[in-house]
C-alpha cells in the first residue's frame, strides 16, 4: 500500500497527558462571555508548516491532519491511540474481519444544524478515492474494497466497497482484514463526512478559505485569515458538552526561536523548544516521543555502484557511532536509533519495542566490524583503496540537517577513509524532485506514521511502494509484508512484520540516525492536551483552561 512523506502518527499508553507545565506571564483570556463574569477559554498555538488545504480529503500532513481532527469527526474518534465512538454510536464486525457495520448517532449535526448522514461517508470516501478529486492522500481509502481499483481509475467511484443502507446504517466491506482500521478512521481526516451539496456549491473553491465549507467536528473553522486559524467551539456537535475550550488559535510561525520569544511573552499557551535552545529549559520542559523517525535513505539503484553493495552498505552502519551523533549533531536533544518501525507502536499485545529485540547496529558503532565490511566489500567491487570511494549525502539547506550531514561525514571519513561530500537543496526540492526521482546517492529523511502498526514504516521498503526512495528491492521482505496483509492471528501476524524488519537491517538497506524527542513548555493553567505518534502530534480537543 502506498503512502506519503511527513508525514508523516494508537497505543494508548504511549499517549502523554498534560496537566501541568511551565508557566507564562498572560493568561489565555480573550474577553467577557456573553453570559458576563466568566472569560472565554482560548488556547493559544503556533505551527512552522501552513496546512496545505482546508479539504479534508486532500490533506497530506500532519499539520492538515491535526488541524482537521478539530474541525472534523468520522465515524469514530482516536484520542492519543484510544478509539471512542463519533458519529458511529455502535458498531459491529464481522467474523472474517472484512465488514464493518456502522450505526450513526441520530443527533449528530453539521455546524449548520443539518443531520449528518451514511450518504455523507459514502460521498466522503467515494470523492477520496475518485481520480478527478486529486487527493494526494487517496491511496490512504486502499483498505477499502475496489478502493485501489478506484483510485486508478479501474472502476467507477460507485463500486467503492461503501454502502448506506439507510440514513443511519453505513456498511464498509475491506480488501483484507485490517486491525488497525477503527485506529485509522479515527486519526486520518481524509475519512471523515463531507457534504456534496456544500462541494457543488463552492466547486474548485470547496474549502478555500473556512467560509467555504461546513464542520462536523467539535470546532468549526471561523477564520483562515492572515495566517491565522481561528477555531470556535461548534455547538451542533453531538458531544458539545465535554467541549471546555470557547476557542483555539493557531498562527503560522516559520521560525521556531519566533515561536518561543512569543511564548515567553504570553502570546502562545504552548511551544515546542528549538533544539539549540533546549538546554535553557532543562527541568522546566516537558517531552513526548512523537513516533518521527530520521535515517539515511541509501539508492540501491545509484549510478555509483559502492551503494549497491551490501557489505559497503554495512560498513557505513557499523561506523556509525550513533551516541557520538547524537551529542553532535543534536545537542542530546533526539534519541539515537537504530531501527525501522517505532518502538512504542501497538504490538500484538504489549508495545512493538517490548515484544521484539532486532539484532541490529551497536549503538556505539563498531569501527573493526565497520572495517572487515568495508574490506569485503572493496574486494568485491575490486577497489584498492578506501581514499578511492566517494559517497554523496543530499540534505535540504536548514542549517539543523545541514549539521547532521557533517557529522555524519566527519564520522565516516574518520572510521573508514572514504571520502564524502555534501549537496544541499531545498526542502521543497528533497520530497518533490530529489527523493522520488531518484537524484541522490545518500539521502536524509525521515517518516511517521499514518497509524499504529509497523506496516505503515515497513511499507516504504517493499519493492512496489509509491514511497520507496531507496528503490530497495528483497523478495523475502516483499513476501512477508504480503502475507502480514491476510494473516488474521495477530502474533503470527507480528511475527511477519518483524522478520521483514529484521531482513531490512541485515541487508543494510538503509541508515537509521534518530527518534525525535519534542521538548516543549506549557502554559500552566492548560490541562487537557494529549500527544500521540500516529496522524497527529498534538491533540488540543479536549483540553481545558482553568484561572
Amino acid at each position: 500500500m502506498k503512502k506519503r512523506i511527513l508525514a508523516a502518527l494508537l497505543s494508548a499508553a504511549m499517549a502523554v497527558t498534560l496537566f501541568a507545565g511551565c508557566s507564562t506571564p498572560k493568561t489565555s483570556d480573550e474577553g467577557e462571555s456573553s453570559e458576563g463574569g466568566s472569560s472565554e477559554k482560548v488556547f493559544r498555538y503556533a505551527t512552522r508548516t501552513e496546512p496545505t488545504s482546508l479539504d479534508p480529503q486532500k490533506g497530506n500532513c500532519i499539520p492538515d491532519n491535526e488541524l482537521q481532527h478539530a474541525v472534523t469527526e468520522s465515524l469514530v474518534r482516536n484520542t492519543g491511540g484510544e478509539i471512542t465512538p463519533g458519529i458511529a454510536e455502535t458498531w459491529e464486525v464481522s467474523d472474517d474481519g472484512l465488514v464493518y457495520t456502522f450505526h450513526l448517532r441520530e443527533d449528530a449535526k453539521w455546524s449548520d444544524g443539518e443531520p449528518i448522514t451514511a450518504d455523507d461517508f459514502v460521498y466522503g470516501w467515494q470523492r477520496l478515492l475518485d481520480p478527478e478529486t486529486g487527493c494526494l492522500y487517496a491511496f490512504i481509502g486502499e483498505y477499502i474494497k475496489n478502493g485501489y481499483a478506484v483510485e486508478t481509475g479501474e472502476m467507477d467511484p460507485s463500486e467503492l466497497g461503501v454502502k448506506a443502507i439507510d440514513d443511519q446504517t453505513l456498511e464498509v466491506t475491506l480488501e483484507n482484514p485490517t486491525a488497525y482500521f477503527l485506529s485509522l478512521v479515527g486519526s486520518s481526516a481524509q475519512y471523515a463526512p463531507c457534504r456534496k451539496d456544500i462541494v457543488e456549491q463552492y466547486g474548485n473553491d470547496f474549502a478555500a478559505t473556512a467560509d467555504k465549507n461546513v464542520y462536523s467536528g467539535p470546532f468549526k473553522l471561523t477564520s483562515s485569515e492572515n495566517q491565522e486559524y481561528v477555531f470556535e467551539k461548534n455547538e451542533n456537535y453531538w458531544d458539545a458538552d465535554n467541549i471546555k475550550l470557547d476557542k483555539a488559535i493557531m498562527s503560522y510561525v516559520e521560525k521556531a526561536e519566533t515561536q518561543l520569544a512569543m511564548y515567553e511573552s504570553g502570546e502562545l499557551d504552548y511551544v515546542e523548544i528549538p533544539s539549540a535552545s533546549v538546554p535553557e529549559y532543562e527541568g522546566q520542559d516537558n517531552t513526548f516521543l512523537n513516533g518521527n523517525l530520521d535515517y539515511f535513505y541509501i539508492n540501491h539503484e545509484s549510478e555509483n555502484k559502492v551503494l549497491g553493495n551490501k557489505n559497503f552498505r554495512l560498513a557505513l552502519n557499523y561506523a556509525l557511532n550513533r551516541n557520538s551523533y547524537i551529542k553532535l549533531a543534536t545537542s542530546d536533544v533526539y534519541k539515537p536509533s537504530n531501527s525501522l518501525v517505532f518502538e512504542g507502536l501497538q504490538g500484538a499485545e504489549k508495545t512493538y519495542g517490548e515484544e521484539y529485540e532486532l539484532n541490529s547496529y551497536p549503538l556505539d558503532g563498531d569501527t573493526d566490524k565497520a572495517l572487515e565490511y568495508l574490506d569485503a566489500a572493496m574486494s568485491e567491487l575490486g577497489i584498492a583503496n578506501a581514499s578511492d570511494i566517494s559517497v554523496e549525502i543530499v540534505t535540504t539547506d536548514i542549517e539543523s540537517s545541514k549539521k547532521i550531514a557533517e557529522v555524519c561525514q566527519e564520522l565516516w571519513q574518520t572510521a573508514l577513509g572514504i571520502n564524502v561530500t555534501i549537496r544541499q537543496v531545498t526542502y521543497s526540492d528533497i520530497y518533490g524532485t530529489v527523493l522520488p526521482g531518484g537524484d541522490f546517492e545518500i539521502g536524509y529523511g525521515g517518516w511517521g506514521a499514518d497509524y499504529d502498526d509497523p506496516y505503515s514504516y515497513l511499507e516504504l521498503f517493499k519493492s512496489d511502494s509509491f514511497y520507496n526512495y531507496s528503490n530497495y528491492s528483497n523478495a523475502d521482505v516483499d513476501a512477508d509484508l504480503k502475507a502480514s496483509q491476510t494473516e488474521a492471528d495477530a502474533k503470527t501476524r507480528m511475527d511477519l512484520l518483524f522478520d521483514a524488519e529484521q531482513r531490512i537491517i541485515d541487508d543494510g538497506a538503509f541508515i537509521p540516525l534518530q527518534q525525535r524527542e519534542i521538548h516543549y513548555l506549557v502554559n500552566e493553567k492548560v490541562s487537557g492536551l494529549v500527544f500521540f505518534h500516529c496522524a497527529i502530534n498534538l491533540d488540543w480537543i479536549y483540553a481545558d483552561i482553568t484561572e
